[in-house]
C-alpha cells in the first residue's frame, strides 16, 4: 500500500511548491545558529528544541542533561542538570512552563526548574529502562515507555504516578498524546501501537499491529501516527479507521527516531546508518536525504521558522544540518571514535577502548564522561574522586582498586562487586583478555615521569 489520500494532486503540488520556497526563504536567519552542541562528555540519546527555537535539551548517556542557549552563532550552556544515576535517554520541555521533564537507564523520571538548574523531583519505579517520554498539550501530564512492558502516567503537578498501563508484550519503546490529550499511543518491540483512555486508564484497542517491533512513534496532522519499525519501515496509521495509509520509506536498517516539524508541515526519520531522510508530511513526497552522521541517529529535532535540524547519536555534541538546500556540516567527530579504534596492537588497550572509554579518560584533565578519569585509580578508594558524582553504594564501599578488585570487577560484574553502584554492566571472563586490560591500564593510569 503506498498512498492512500484525499486532496487533488494539483493541490499537492502546490503545497509542494510552497514548502520548497519557504525552505528556501528560511535559509539566511538560520545562518547565525550555532554548528555544534558542545558539552558532553558522552554519546547523546535525545534533543529536544522549545518551540521558539531559542533553547534546546540535550540528555547524554553521561547521566547528565544539557539546557543550552542557541540565539547565538556560539551555544550557550544555561545549566547542566545532573541527578539521574544512569543514561539519561530523554528530556523534553513542558509546554508554557519553565521546567523539563527527564527519563533514564535508572527507571525514574525527572522534574526540573530550568530557570534555576535544579531538580524539583524525581520520581522512583522499578529499575528498568524508561526509553521515551510524552507530555500532555497543558505540561500536567507526563507518559513514559518503559522495558517492563508497561506504560506509565504521571501528575506532574502532584509529582506522583497516577496508573501502570498493562498490555504489551515486549519492551514498551515510545509514547505520543493525542492531540486533546484524551489519548495515550504507545509502540513496542511486539509490534503493535496501543491506544489507552487517559481519564480510565483502560486500553481500548490495538490501532496497528506491524510484523516487526516498532522502536518509535511521532503524531502527524490530521489524526495519524508515524511510526519507525525495526525493519526500517516508515509509515503513517490512520487512528480511526485503524490502518496504514502513507509509507514513506523501507530501509534495510532499524528506524531509530521519527519527527514532525512544529508547524506539522515536515516529517523526518533518522536511520541506524546515519541517515535522515525528510517528507512533506500531508503527502509523503520526499524532500531531501543525506547521510549526517556515522552511525545511528538516535534523535533530531527541527528548529522553528528555519530549515534546520539538530540531530545526535555516538558523537559527543549535536550537529546542525541544513535541510534545502542541502548543507552538510564538514566538522563531524574524528573517526573512528575512541571507542572504535581496531588497529592498536596492544590487546589491553583495545578492551579499554571498548569496554571502558566511552565512560573514562586516562589522564589527570581528562573531563569526566559517564564515570570518573581512571588516572592513578591504582590504589585508589572507590568514590573518592573530587568533582564526580558517585553512586551511594561507591560512596559507602571499602574498595581499594587495585589488580585484584579491577579484576573481579570484570570478572563477577559491578553488580556483584558494588551492588546499587551506577557502573554499566561490563564483564570480561576470559582471564587472558582481562589481565592484558589490567596490565594496560596499570601503565595508561600512571603519570609518566
Amino acid at each position: 500500500m503506498r498512498l492512500k489520500l484525499t486532496y487533488a494532486s494539483k493541490r499537492s503540488f502546490l503545497a509542494s511548491l510552497i514548502l520548497s520556497f519557504l525552505l528556501a526563504f528560511t535559509t539566511a536567519n538560520a545562518n547565525d545558529l550555532p554548528t555544534q552542541l558542545k558539552g558532553h562528555g558522552g554519546p547523546i540519546k535525545s534533543i529536544s528544541i522549545s518551540p521558539d527555537g531559542e533553547r534546546v535539551l540535550t540528555a547524554s548517556f553521561d547521566y547528565s542533561i544539557i539546557h543550552w542557549d542557541i540565539t547565538g552563532a556560539e551555544a550557550r550552556i544555561l545549566h547542566r542538570l545532573e541527578g539521574h544515576d544512569a543514561a539519561v535517554n530523554d528530556a523534553i520541555f513542558l509546554p508554557g512552563r519553565k521546567k523539563a521533564v527527564s527519563v533514564s537507564d535508572d527507571g525514574t523520571l525527572g522534574i526540573w526548574d530550568l530557570e534555576a538548574g535544579t531538580l524539583i523531583q524525581r520520581i522512583d519505579a522499578p529499575q528498568d529502562k524508561v526509553l521515551d517520554i510524552a507530555v500532555s498539550s497543558d505540561g500536567k501530564l507526563a507518559a513514559v515507555a518503559r522495558w517492563d512492558e508497561t506504560v506509565r502516567l504521571y501528575d506532574l503537578d502532584l509529582q506522583l504516578e497516577l496508573a501502570v498501563l498493562k498490555g504489551h508484550r515486549g519492551n514498551v519503546n515510545s509514547v505520543v498524546f493525542s492531540r486533546d490529550d484524551r489519548f495515550l499511543y504507545s509502540a513496542s518491540y511486539d509490534g503493535q501501537i496501543l491506544e489507552w483512555d487517559v481519564e480510565t486508564f483502560r486500553m481500548l484497542r490495538p490501532v496497528y499491529r506491524h510484523g516487526w517491533g516498532i522502536n518509535t512513534l511521532a503524531l502527524l496532522k490530521d489524526d495519524r501516527l508515524m511510526f519507525g519499525g525495526l525493519d526500517g519501515t516508515v509509515a503513517a496509521v490512520d487512528i480511526e479507521q485503524a490502518e496504514r495509509v502513507v509509507d514513506f520509506a523501507k530501509r534495510e536498517r532499524p528506524i531509530q527516531s521519527v519527527k514532525v516539524s512544529k508547524d506539522g508541515a515536515l516529517a523526518a526519520f533518522g536511520d541506524g546508518t546515519g541517515q535522515i531522510q525528510v517528507f512533506a508530511a500531508d503527502s509523503g513526497k520526499q524532500i531531501e536525504t543525506a547521510e549526517v552522521t556515522y552511525g545511528p541517529v538516535w534523535d533530531f529535532d527541527f528548529v522553528s521558522g528555519t530549515n534546520q535540524i539538530y540531530h545526535v547519536g555516538l558523537d559527543d555534541f549535536a550537529t546542525r544540518w541544513q535541510i534545502s538546500p542541502r548543507k552538510l556540516n564538514q566538522n563531524q567527530a574524528e573517526l573512528p571514535r575512541r571507542f572504535q579504534v581496531r588497529d592498536s596492537s596492544d590487546p589491553g588497550e583495545l578492551e579499554f577502548q571498548r569496554k571502558c572509554s566511552v565512560c573514562h579518560t586516562l589522564v589527570e584533565d581528562g573531563a569526566n564522561r559517564a564515570g570518573p578519569t581512571l588516572f592513578k585509580v591504582f590504589g585508589r578508594k572507590a568514590g573518592t574522586l573530587p568533582g564526580y558524582k558517585y553512586s551511594k553504594a561507591l560512596l559507602d564501599s571499602d574498595i581499594i582498586w587495585n589488580e585484584e578488585t579491577i579484576g573481579l570487577l570484570f570478572d563477577e560484574g559491578p553488580d556483584k562487586i558494588v551492588p546499587g553502584t551506577k557502573m554499566p554492566i561490563q564483564r570480561l571472563k576470559q582471564i587472558e583478555r582481562r589481565e592484558d586490560l589490567i596490565r594496560f591500564l596499570k601503565t595508561a593510569t600512571q603519570p609518566t615521569e
